[in-house]
This record gives C-alpha cells, sequence and structure tokens, in this order.
C-alpha cells in the first residue's frame, strides 16, 4: 500500500511592483509612421497597386485591402504636418 507523499507548498513568488511607464509623452517623440514624405508615397502607391484588382465581392480581400490602405493613408497624413 502506498501513501502519497506530503509536500510543502512554496509560498507564492513576489515581485516588486513596476514604476509606471506612460505609453506616449508628447512633444518629445515622433509621431508613429513618420517617415520621409518620398517614403509615405511609396508605400501608399504600393499599397494602391497591391489591391487594384482586388475582387470587392471577397470580404477577406476587402479587409486586407482597407487595412493595408489605411496604413498608407495615416502614414501620409502623419508625414504633412512636418513638411509644412
Amino acid at each position: 500500500m502506498r501513501f502519497p507523499l506530503m509536500r510543502r507548498r512554496r509560498p507564492a513568488a513576489t515581485f516588486p511592483t513596476p514604476a509606471p511607464v506612460p505609453l506616449h509623452t508628447p512633444g518629445t517623440e515622433l509621431p508613429p509612421g513618420s517617415v520621409p514624405l518620398e517614403t509615405a508615397l511609396r508605400i501608399a502607391r504600393a499599397a494602391l497597386a497591391r489591391h487594384a484588382e482586388a475582387n470587392i465581392h471577397s470580404r477577406t480581400a476587402m479587409y486586407y485591402a482597407a487595412v493595408d490602405l489605411e496604413h498608407a493613408l495615416r502614414t501620409l497624413v502623419n508625414v504633412l504636418p512636418q513638411e509644412g
């Protein structure tokens, strides 16, 4: 007849609480997607070319196109204030 071994439980590990870090500090860092204007235009043109022949009846193709084109548009919009 076997008896189960009585094992002691280890105490739960405690970790120090990390100091809060802001996700973003306005005025001290470049906006996300800030690239030169030529690069932003190249990204937008590439996205347009990639999805020019997308099937409008395919929900998946439209999701991919929408996300890719939104990224290209946001990149362009982030560049415009820096150029002006």
